[in-house]
């Protein structure tokens, strides 16, 4: 191992730190996660490490479009308040001359920081004649006392040698890392196959120290029935089952039973499948239907939300961090003028609660609350403007009860006398809307998502986190989530509310103050 830095990472390191002053508080969320500068991307890193939560994240520091990936690097001490650090990898080994790309993270027994990551290295290979980058799977090692995230002088430490028959070396990435009982490591690696047919293998590979690794143990495998390549494995124990969530690609539609609503849209999604895991043998069996087909569910109904990460806290809770943009829609979003791009949703808490995930804000967020406003009312047809509850920085809790002859409730954010992202909830059909086509957004992107919500009774609680140019919806108690960006002027603060028929309406909204350690 070598310690002094390279010439690509001192580069880095020196644009992000000129160029993070330009960016004025003004262009950040408040409270939700954002680069140092330029681009950001996927979470990576996830963990708990000296006292202090490490989110690294996809970076391309030089623009705010997506480029050759680097490792950002932020700490924390509550989740919430973020610390920049300087960035902690670049591309600059032949293993990962295209990129650094997404990995995550754990401590050692002995108290280093261990990295593992997808180096993308050359193109020339590629059978296909696509130009796709050889896909490897490596390690970078911060010793205690020390500043450094130092390459293991062994990688690539995974790589095409230690695929499964049939995987292809130009689709295998984004290593998830776990210690076992026993103190030894693993890691799941999604695996696209040669032949299109064969879909996607998330295998496990094993290693005793966390730097030889061996095995290739499939653990799920999935032929084309959910989408292309899975992205972002995740695997973890959740009340006292087990949890497999990743983010396949290319989805086709998948419609529910309510109008106008689906289960999964087209393109990029998150989805999880509960299981069984056998921890001495190592397989895991997932939930399946009457018909033996495996169970799978969508994490976030909502418009923006991609590649999560989950760790577990030093207090045993399971947290999981998402990229808060749809893949497709990234470039449409990425306005001229802009000094960074991207940002992740606040951490959530998740638990699983008769088979359902339920996801909520973390509970550190509750300290950055303020100036609390209370309200109860009975809605109308014509919009209502209550005393107090307004802003682009607020923690909105919401009950809604509407009467026997109410239609629709409407609660309108982040609007002025022109724009506005809006919340519909229909009682008789029991869904739940976003429209964001009158917030800013390009004339060919998706502006409504519509979802079922379980049978209701014609009420609904809903806790949505506006900040700036997002906002994060969570359903009775976090059963179900939305996550939406949105791009109206920050200046419009407005928030009214709606109704066709009478509705009994109480909210209570906290400003959420500006604490961010940067």
């Amino acid at each position: 191992m070598k310690d002094e830095i390279s010439r690509e990472l001192a580069r880095a390191r020196v644009y992000e730190a000129e160029h993070e002053a330009l960016v004025p508080a003004a262009d950040r969320p408040v409270f939700h996660f954002s680069p140092r500068v330029g681009w950001l991307n996927d979470p990576n890193g996830l963990s708990y490490c000296d006292g202090l939560y490490h989110l690294f994240y996809q970076y391309h520091p030089y623009s705010t479009q997506w480029g050759p990936m680097h490792w950002g690097h932020a700490v924390s001490r509550d989740l919430i308040s973020w610390r920049y650090l300087p960035a902690a990898l670049a591309p600059d080994h032949a293993y990962d001359q295209s990129g650094c790309f997404s990995g995550s993270a754990c401590v050692t027994d002995d108290g280093r920081h261990l990295l593992i990551y997808t180096g993308c290295g050359d193109s020339s290979g590629d059978p296909t004649g696509k130009g796709r980058w050889l896909q490897t799977q490596n390690i970078a090692v911060r010793k205690p006392g020390e500043e450094e995230y130092v390459k293991y002088e062994g990688n690539p430490v995974i790589t095409a040698d230690d695929l499964p028959e049939g995987g292809d070396s130009y689709e295998f990435r984004d290593p998830y890392l776990w210690r076992t009982e026993d103190g030894s490591y693993r890691c799941l690696v999604a695996n696209g196959r040669t032949s299109d047919e064969l879909g996607t293998q998330l295998t496990v590979y094993a290693s005793p120290d966390g730097l030889h690794w061996g095995g290739g143990k499939v653990l799920f495998e999935d032929k084309r029935k959910i989408g292309v390549m899975w992205e972002c494995p995740n695997f973890f124990p959740l009340g006292g089952r087990y949890v497999l969530l990743a983010s396949p690609m290319d989805m086709q539609a998948e419609e529910e039973e309510a109008v106008g609503s689906i289960r999964f849209p087209k393109g990029n999604n998150v989805c999880y499948i509960r299981g069984d895991y056998d921890t001495e043998t190592e397989d895991f069996i997932p939930d399946a239907d009457e018909d033996g087909k495996c169970i799978y569910a969508p994490v976030d109904r909502g418009l923006d939300f991609y590649a999560p990460q989950v760790m577990e806290t030093p207090d045993g809770r399971q947290v999981m961090v998402g990229w808060m943009q749809d893949p497709k829609t990234a470039a449409q979003c990425n306005k001229t003028g802009q000094r960074i791009f991207g940002q992740m949703t606040v951490p959530r808490e998740l638990s699983l609660r008769d088979g359902v995930l339920y996801q909520w804000p973390v509970r550190e967020l509750e300290a950055y609350r303020q100036e609390p406003v209370r309200h109860s009312c009975t809605l109308g047809d014509g919009w209502e403007r209550i005393t107090g509850i307004s802003g682009r920085s607020t923690d909105l809790l919401i009950r809604i009860r509407a009467q026997e002859n109410c239609k629709k409730v409407v609660i309108r954010l982040a609007a002025d006398s022109e724009n506005g992202t809006e919340i519909r909830f229909h009682p008789h059909l029991c869904t739940l809307m976003i429209d964001r086509s009158d917030s800013g957004q390009e004339a060919d992107m998706t502006a409504t998502r519509t979802i079922r919500v379980r049978d209701c009774g014609r009420e609904i609680d809903l806790r949505i986190l506006v900040d700036k140019w997002s906002a994060e919806v969570f359903i009775n108690g976090g059963e179900q989530v939305m996550s939406a960006t949105f791009y109206t002027d920050p200046a419009a603060q407005d928030i009214a509310f709606r109704s066709e028929g009478s509705a009994l309406i109480d909210i209570t909204k906290y400003m959420i103050t500006d604490r961010q350690g940067r």
